[in-house]
C-alpha cells in the first residue's frame, strides 16, 4: 500500500511519464499523470490529495511555468518540481531537475520536499 506523497506527473512524452510513474510507484508514492498542462489543471482542481506537482517545463500549449503559476493559485500549499532538457528553460520558481536525469536524483529531490 502506498505510504508516500501523491505526485502529479506532467510530461508530454509518454515514455518519460511511464518511467517516472513506475519508479515513483515502486518507491511507495501514489502517482496521477497528465500529458498536458490543461489536463493537469483539471486534475488539480478535482483532487485535493495531490501533494507534489512534477512538471516538464517545455510542453505544447500550457508550459510548465504557466502550469505552476496556475496550480499555485489553486493550491498555495502545493509543492512543485520542474524538469527540462533545455538550457533555455532558465530558472523556474522551484527545484529543477535537468533531463536526462538519474532516477535517484529525482527520488532524492521529491523526498527532500515531501
Amino acid at each position: 500500500m502506498p505510504s508516500g506523497p501523491v505526485v502529479l506527473v506532467v510530461d508530454d512524452d509518454p515514455d518519460v511519464r511511464d518511467v517516472v510513474t513506475q519508479t515513483l510507484e515502486r518507491e511507495g508514492m501514489t502517482v496521477v499523470d497528465a500529458s498536458t498542462g490543461a489536463e493537469a489543471l483539471r486534475i488539480l482542481a478535482g483532487d485535493p490529495t495531490i501533494d507534489i506537482l512534477l512538471t516538464d517545463i517545455m510542453m505544447p500549449g500550457i508550459t510548465g511555468i504557466t502550469l505552476a503559476e496556475r496550480a499555485a493559485a489553486l493550491r498555495p500549499d502545493l509543492k512543485i518540481v520542474f524538469t527540462s532538457a533545455y538550457a533555455a528553460a532558465g530558472h523556474p520558481p522551484g527545484p529543477l531537475i535537468r533531463k536526462p536525469f538519474r532516477l535517484g536524483e529525482l527520488l532524492a529531490t521529491l523526498r527532500s520536499i515531501a
